[in-house]
């Protein structure tokens, strides 16, 4: 389901007696956390779960967390209560990408056709971060998934007006 908001980071625990929140970052750029002014927090079904305005944040870089302290959560107890929620912002916040590159809410959904013959191969259903190269899970008609390598040996084009993601097919990449 596609929504007008990008998750950036999840509530994951607490930190101290006095309310601090431990976060997960989902995103590239953690180190975004350390400009925000407020955390908007929705449960995990999308729906509005609290506005929570940063009082101090610091970073955990070797375990990708960061620990916030915010103005409306003061014990141990109230912070517990933020825990599962999800930090969201608008996509018009998302930091700039270099080209070519492309975030992964954008591609999620899209048809994939094969290039040159414009056959209908399936749907973006999944991307796999693994190491230095992502695979794209493209579910075909049938509900099997085929994992492309995310390389541009292979990705011929993404139009995101289209919704479309072409792939340059070798022997061997795509069994039936």
């Amino acid at each position: 389901m596609r929504t007008n908001r990008v998750r950036i980071g999840r509530i994951v625990g607490v930190h101290g007696i006095r309310g601090e929140i431990k976060i997960l970052a989902l995103t590239d750029n953690p180190a975004r956390f350390l400009d925000m002014r407020s955390l908007s927090v929705y449960r995990s079904d999308g729906t509005p779960q609290s506005e929570l305005t940063i009082e101090s944040v610091r970073l955990v870089e070797n375990k990708g967390l960061i620990v916030a302290r915010v103005k409306e959560i003061s014990d141990r107890d109230s912070a517990e209560e933020a825990v599962g929620g999800y930090v969201e912002i608008p996509p018009g916040e998302r930091y700039q990408l270099e080209e070519g590159a492309f975030w992964i809410d954008d591609l999620l959904g899209m048809a994939v056709l094969e290039t040159g013959s414009d056959v209908p191969l399936g749907v973006l259903s999944d991307i796999i971060s693994q190491g230095e190269n992502d695979l794209y899970v493209v579910k075909d008609e049938k509900g099997k998934d085929h994992y492309i390598p995310a390389v541009k040996e292979f990705i011929a084009g993404v139009d995101l007006d289209k919704r479309e993601i072409r792939i340059s097919l070798i022997e061997g990449l795509w069994e039936s």
